[in-house]
């Protein structure tokens, strides 16, 4: 077979793959709650994570809510601070100023590289997007962003920490992100889905990965945050206990 007949076949079994993911859920994810899970009083009891920050707004706003709290934060950037907006900066100082721990240029893929051994018992990535549609390995990159995420994330979960991602809720973007697959594949349970609201976070504006475009948080007016935990196994005096292996040894990516 030649390279360009054997690059067409490629593609078209890329976008089959992607279309029969799609197909799979044809009605909006249906939400475990009709409550939005709360973020406020999961920060408030334990130290917190946030990744992918963008400019800190979402930081910022739950930092207003937490008070005195919100020295209990970690907020962190993809970003490094050379190509923080004003906006960004000004949010870092005022996190800072707060109490929090602001740093740049964080990959939500591998934590370690920064926080070593430290656990957190809330971990927060909102509406991850790695700003292009690219399969990778068959699959919407978004979909490899957030398996990779909480494969990182669960080395760094206390014994009854939580995962919390938000996303867009439509039938699109259940099929693109798979969070009931990628909890699978990484020893998480299969997530519990709120409500989310920007009306519960004045002040926080999401922030595009890339400049051109139409945002998808400006088409669509229903969100929906997954709250992930980790399996637990029964130990012998019948207690809970984290898996003895927080991530599938097999995984390839």
């Amino acid at each position: 077979m030649s390279t360009s007949a054997y690059a067409i076949r490629r593609i078209a079994n890329e976008v089959a793959q992607q279309k029969f993911w799609l197909s799979v859920i044809v009605l909006k994810r249906v939400l475990d709650f009709r409550t939005p899970f709360d973020f406020c009083k999961a920060a408030k009891s334990g130290s917190t994570l946030l990744v992918g920050e963008g400019n800190f707004s979402f930081s910022v706003a739950l930092s207003d809510l937490l008070g005195n709290a919100t020295s209990n934060l970690t907020t962190t950037t993809f970003q490094t601070v050379d190509e923080y907006s004003d906006i960004t900066k000004q949010n870092a100082k005022t996190l800072r100023r707060r109490g929090a721990k602001t740093i740049a240029g964080v990959d939500a893929t591998n934590l370690s590289q920064w926080f070593s051994q430290r656990q957190f018992d809330l971990i927060v990535f909102q509406f991850p997007n790695v700003g292009s549609r690219e399969p990778r390995y068959g699959r919407n990159p978004n979909h490899i962003l957030v398996r990779r995420f909480l494969k990182s994330a669960a080395d760094h979960l206390s014994d009854f920490g939580k995962v919390a991602i938000t996303v867009v809720n439509s039938p699109h973007y259940d099929g693109a992100f798979d969070m009931d697959g990628v909890a699978e594949r990484n020893n998480f349970a299969i997530p519990v889905a709120h409500p989310f609201r920007f009306s519960d976070f004045p002040g926080y504006s999401h922030v595009k990965t890339k400049d051109d475009g139409i945002c998808a948080l400006d088409e669509n007016d229903e969100f929906v945050t997954y709250v992930f935990n980790l399996k637990r196994e029964q130990s012998a005096n019948g207690s809970c206990c984290k898996s003895i292996f927080s991530t599938p040894r097999h995984c390839l990516f």
